[in-house]
């Protein structure tokens, strides 16, 4: 089913509904909050709650409180930690009705390994035949936790979601953040200055956690709080680490990368459909799968489309996510779409995506099954303008999932990157020659008759290769020198062409050209 994009006034609205039904109805209502910002969500619902004028209590196996508006502060109702099964009785107990915040209970109401008098309290409670002073449970979880949900109550839930904060909720807090800052320092704030900086401080916390944001930004203006320029190189090297670390991805520079020779076609749609990439919702441009040899740039065709439509590129290595111990695979992707749909409009480079379905350990217990049916249906349903283009060297590594990859709903097309043409292996040896010789065209000319069946790649590393020989030998691009290289290469480009004629014959069935071809 296709999912919303985020609204972070609709969190409220939501909750404010239920509190006002389970008045009215004088019913217990059960809410499951998912989140990776519990210190945001907590704060949510107590200003939900508070506009609601409904009393707030916060149970977990800790303690348990409840809110004084009266003094902004959590107090203690009761002393002693308890089960999960005991807060909910108590919760249960409460007199004059409210909204009770249960967190990280969901693991007692589980079918396998909870508690089934838990289980059953709960069904009680939620009861068309069971009154109260109208009752709200909420279940403050991460996100991986809605599974845990027992089957007999899973549809008597409200599913209330509270993701990453948006660039422009992160603008925001920059600007009060700042603001606070330099009047703590006896600096007189200039607000038109602290706007434009917050929108650049903003970009370096994208991917954060509301919480975790705001203790970026003060670490990062704590050694001046004037350096904004500093502030935010370190706050995207933070970023940067952290997305590497966690989460296997990278932001690639595309200011110097050149756009690629030979894939006409492909870069002429992806100019057309640019304004599509950054539309969130049914309308949005879904990406592009690029299936060919290797050593045919697809993997510089990502960071050069990011440059042609001005979007950052994030690289997302989905096959280092893979991890052995149970459940962190899944909870580590779950974290990534999180974060990629928080970065967007970006587009999202996946290298050699048959990766994640080839055969490894991971099949044991059907994890690597649950994590290709989440990337399928994030593939499918993320309303977000996240584009991804992702290549592939063998569809036959990935089985039944090969063709199911193709299908337009999750690609808008799949294009085919082969060999490049003979006009294409002119440019190249134009491109890469111009800087060493005077007369680049004529020698362009006579190698690219002479390399048929030379991938891109094949044609640099010759160029490259030539060029380090003419240095050492302290002479220049001679078109011997040149020659020589090609015929060196000549076996391994023509076998390596060989390899791919299945994979050929299948991109003709069902690609479309990147570009012209000899053929």
């Amino acid at each position: 089913m296709a999912r919303s994009v985020y609204d972070p006034d609709a969190f409220c609205s939501d909750l404010t509904r239920v509190i006002q039904s389970s008045r009215l109805s004088r019913a217990v209502r059960a809410c499951i909050l998912t989140t990776r910002d519990r210190s945001q969500a907590l704060s949510m619902v107590r200003k939900t709650g508070l506009e609601c004028g409904v009393p707030l209590y916060h149970f977990t196996v800790a303690g348990r409180s409840r809110y004084n508006p009266d003094v902004f502060r959590w107090d203690p109702v009761g002393a002693g930690a308890m089960d999960g099964p005991a807060l909910l009785a108590s919760a249960r107990d409460l007199r004059g009705g409210g909204v009770v915040i249960l967190e990280d209970c969901a693991l007692f109401l589980q079918d396998q390994g909870g508690n089934q008098v838990m289980r059953m309290t709960l069904a009680q409670m939620l009861s068309a035949e069971t009154l109260s002073e109208g009752l709200v449970l909420i279940f403050l979880e991460p996100p991986e936790s809605a599974s845990r949900l027992p089957g007999i109550l899973a549809d008597q839930f409200v599913r209330l979601d509270l993701p990453y904060p948006r660039l422009r909720e992160l603008e925001a807090l920059a600007r009060e953040e700042v603001a606070m800052l330099l009047h703590r320092q006896g600096i007189s704030p200039d607000v038109k200055r602290i706007q434009q900086e917050a929108s650049r401080l903003a970009s370096g916390m994208v991917g954060l956690t509301r919480s975790a944001a705001r203790d970026s930004l003060q670490d990062a203006l704590a050694p001046n709080p004037t350096d904004f320029r500093g502030a935010c190189e370190r706050l995207e090297q933070r970023k940067s680490q952290q997305l590497s670390r966690e989460l296997a991805m990278n932001v690639l520079d595309t200011q110097d990368v050149e756009e690629p020779i030979g894939l006409d076609y492909l870069i002429e749609d992806l100019r057309v459909g640019r304004e599509r990439m950054r539309t969130p919702g049914p309308g949005r441009a879904r990406g592009i799968l690029l299936i060919g040899p290797p050593g045919t740039g697809k993997t510089m065709i990502a960071r050069s489309i990011g440059k042609v439509v001005d979007l950052p590129v994030v690289e997302f290595r989905i096959s280092s996510l893979m991890n052995s111990l149970l459940g962190e695979t899944e909870q580590r992707f779950s974290r990534a779409f999180a974060v990629l749909e928080t970065l967007s409009p970006n587009v999202v480079f996946i290298d050699e995506i048959e990766k994640a379905f080839g055969d490894s350990s991971e099949r044991d217990g059907g994890t690597m099954m649950r994590v290709t049916g989440s990337l399928l249906s994030w593939l499918s349903d993320n309303p977000y303008p996240n584009f991804i283009v992702a290549t592939s060297n063998s569809l036959s590594r990935m089985g039944e999932v090969g063709l199911t990859m193709t299908r337009s709903e999750r690609f808008d097309a799949a294009y085919f990157v082969d060999m490049p043409s003979l006009a294409s292996r002119e440019k190249m040896f134009h491109r890469w020659l111009a800087p060493f010789v005077c007369d680049p065209a004529g020698m362009a000319s006579e190698l690219a008759r002479v390399t048929e069946k030379f991938s891109g790649a094949d044609i640099f590393s010759l160029v490259k290769k030539a060029g380090t020989r003419a240095e050492h030998g302290g002479q220049g691009f001679m078109l011997p020198l040149l020659k020589e290289e090609v015929e060196k290469k000549r076996m391994r480009a023509l076998v390596l062409y060989d390899q791919f004629r299945e994979l050929r014959e299948w991109g003709r069935m069902y690609c479309d050209p990147a570009g012209p071809t000899d053929a």
